[in-house]
């Protein structure tokens, strides 16, 4: 059975999982999926990694970047000054996916999920463009951002469906799910409804979960994972 590399899943396990043929993109197996590194990574041991493995790291990362995303546009309807460094810290978890999809499908693969038109950090550029259009109540700005993300989960939808074999309409209803729930969050947050954008706000991340067990099953039933 062919294994692969899951980068900073050790910082989610007890034991680092080296793979056969890992890309110079992941090169760091002890990077943490936010750039950190673990304390425990000289005494880990290898093994293969699970389809439990995948999934968990894979609901690791997804939650993240949705907890980090709404973080962060909230941080920029406020203005506030942490709004930067929060910005940095979504980066860096979307970094951290792009070498988790590199592992398994290429180097190639991970920098068009990265950084494609349409992929993934376009798409929180647009929920970026959304977020000003917003705090200035400029409607054409938020019309422009909305149509750009619905694009988004056509391209990005069809990008990852090819890759996963899963069907095209599953994934782009999915990735329009958490599109809506990022949107209603911020919508909420910005018309001062604190108590509806923190329902939000859980119902969002919960739902990176679901996305997770998709993307995990179809990679697993792929590379015969157990």
């Amino acid at each position: 059975m062919k294994r692969f590399m899951l980068p900073g899943f050790a910082a989610i396990a007890s034991v680092a999982i080296l793979g056969v043929g890992v890309l110079s993109a992941t090169a760091d197996s002890t990077a943490t999926p936010m750039g950190g590194h673990s304390h425990s990574s000289h005494m880990m041991q290898a093994k293969a990694v699970t389809a439990s493995d995948l999934r968990a790291l894979l609901g690791k990362q997804l939650g993240e970047h949705a907890a980090l995303a709404m973080n962060a546009t909230n941080l920029g309807i406020t203005a506030s000054p942490a709004f930067a460094a929060s910005a940095k810290a979504l980066d860096q978890n979307s970094v951290a996916l792009s070498k988790s999809i590199a592992s398994v499908y290429g180097a190639k693969a991970g920098k068009t999920f990265l950084d494609g038109p349409f992929m993934w950090r376009a798409h929180i550029g647009f929920f970026v463009d959304y977020t000003v259009a917003l705090s200035k109540n400029d409607k054409a700005g938020q019309d422009k951002a909305v149509a750009n993300l619905q694009t988004y989960t056509v391209r990005f939808g069809d990008f990852l469906a090819t890759a996963t074999g899963l069907p095209k309409t599953a994934v782009r209803n999915d990735l329009l799910a958490h599109v809506l729930q990022l949107k209603g969050q911020l919508d909420a947050f910005n018309g001062k409804k604190y108590a509806r954008a923190a329902v939000l706000y859980r119902t969002a991340y919960d739902h990176m979960f679901m996305t997770a067990d998709l993307l995990a099953g179809a990679i697993a039933k792929q590379k015969k994972l157990k």
